[in-house]
This record gives structure tokens, C-alpha cells and sequence, in this order.
């Protein structure tokens, strides 16, 4: 039997190892092209990763 919780742990840990990933590849990568990505297109994707780290935390601390 699948331990529902252990599950739900698992994948809130998985979504914010994720997001952190975003946060520091993201504007890692945006730094060394060439062309730089407008700062509006950095900003989506820190928002977008911080979203991520808030749902894997939220997922885990659930009971």
C-alpha cells in the first residue's frame, strides 16, 4: 500500500528542489549568453521558481 503522505512529501520535496534550481540557473544562464534576456523575462522566471520553492514547502509542512 502507498503511504499517502510519504507520496505528498516526496513530491513537495522534489517541487522545491526545483524551484531552487530555477532561482540559481536561471539568472546563472541569463548572465553568460550573449545576448542578455530583458529583465522582465528574469524577473517571470526568479517569480516563477520562488512559486515553485512556496508549493514544495507548502506540500511538505501539509498534514
Amino acid at each position: 500500500m502507498i503511504d499517502r503522505r510519504k507520496v505528498q512529501r516526496l513530491l513537495g520535496e522534489t517541487i522545491r528542489d526545483i524551484g531552487i534550481l530555477i532561482v540559481v540557473f536561471g539568472p546563472l544562464d541569463a548572465f553568460f549568453q550573449k545576448e542578455r534576456p530583458s529583465f522582465l523575462l528574469l524577473a517571470l522566471v526568479v517569480a516563477f521558481g520562488l512559486l515553485f520553492i512556496a508549493v514544495g514547502i507548502i506540500l511538505e509542512a501539509e498534514e
